[in-house]
């Protein structure tokens, strides 16, 4: 049996290549870009095929002779400037990798989408997977909604005859995290910058359930269904988080709750400096309006119907706090 991986070199990717390694599922073939930082998978005895999700032919060789594909390469951005790229990425990407597999004959793959692609709902009340898109439509997200489309076009692909799962994680802890994706507000606490919070919550996970999830999907998960691979106990206030961190970095946790307007109005201010000077500013008005949702789910499906693993989430802050320092990120 060999499986084809995209995005391997990323937290999620470079996580679930060593846990497949680790219990012997098989061979790995690994899609990687010429410009990646390859740290998280180095040293592992798997394949490495050279090319791009946005090249159809690269994507064509490296499907050849495998059994499984994984897709999890994205382009995470925030920064609505960014979304042609984002569409090719995300979109086009995500459509060349079905389409080959579909093409070559593969037995069943998996496509990690987000949980973004579904609606906002209250703490008391988390969303599953059947929870309307419409509320987070509205942010003007370029991640959200090009995850949104690329779903859309994996279910076409998926009714030409593909035998396709799709997995929404929600916010992953772990290491590996060599961008840093959502290890930054980990860094952000242990280098003292995280000032105050947002009203804001979220759903947190262990990267590495998340990880053990996909490889239960590509066994088990019913064809056709989506799961939504989270934490039942993950679903907190970014108050709570920012507190959880604090407390295995050990420095105090931010107590200033900042309120919407100021966090929105510097989002529009560092929007229009990135736009004249033309970088990419870590908090944007997105990404203000995004901390002040309820970003809360259940992973009560995955849990039923893979054994989705429900980790405690300290051990993970502990994890991704400890490879960040040995990484000198700190």
């Amino acid at each position: 049996m060999k499986t084809l991986i995209t995005g391997a070199t990323g937290l999620l990717g470079g996580n679930l290549v060593r846990l497949l390694v680790q219990r012997g599922e098989g061979e790995i073939r690994a899609l990687v870009r010429e410009s990646s930082k390859t740290y998280a998978i180095d040293g592992l005895p798997i394949e490495r095929d050279g090319g791009d999700i946005r090249d159809r032919k690269s994507v064509d060789r490296a499907v050849q002779g495998c059994d499984l594909v994984v897709h999890c390469a994205a382009s995470t951005s925030q920064w609505r400037p960014n979304l042609a790229r984002m569409k090719e990425i995300n979109v086009q990407g995500t459509v060349n990798v079905l389409e080959a597999a579909r093409a070559a004959g593969v037995k069943r793959a998996v496509y990690v989408s987000t949980v973004d692609t579904l609606g906002l709902s209250s703490r008391e009340h988390p969303a599953d997977e059947s929870t309307e898109h419409e509320s987070l439509a509205a942010f003007g997200n370029p991640y959200i909604d090009t995850k949104f489309e690329a779903e859309q076009r994996a279910l076409e692909i998926m009714n030409k005859g593909l035998d396709l799962v799709i997995v929404k994680p929600t916010y992953m802890i772990g290491e590996w995290d060599l961008k840093p994706s959502s290890g930054q507000m980990i860094l952000q606490v242990a280098r003292g910058r995280a000032v105050g919070y947002p009203a804001g919550g979220n759903n947190f996970v262990d990267v590495l359930d998340v990880a053990e999830g996909i490889r239960r999907a590509l066994a088990k998960g019913r064809s056709g269904e989506a799961y939504i691979l989270g934490n039942a106990q993950g679903n907190l206030t970014y108050r709570e988080m920012f507190t959880l961190i604090a407390k295995v970095v050990g420095v105090a946790p931010p107590k200033f709750r900042i309120p919407y307007p100021l966090a929105l109005g510097a989002g529009y201010l560092l929007d229009l400096a990135g736009r004249l000077f033309g970088f990419e500013p870590d908090v944007n008005s997105v990404t203000a309006r995004m901390g002040y949702a309820q970003h809360y789910f259940t992973p009560q499906k995955a849990i039923a119907e893979l054994g989705m693993p429900q980790s405690p989430l300290e051990p993970a802050v502990e994890r991704a706090y400890r490879w960040f320092n040995q990484q000198g990120m700190l």
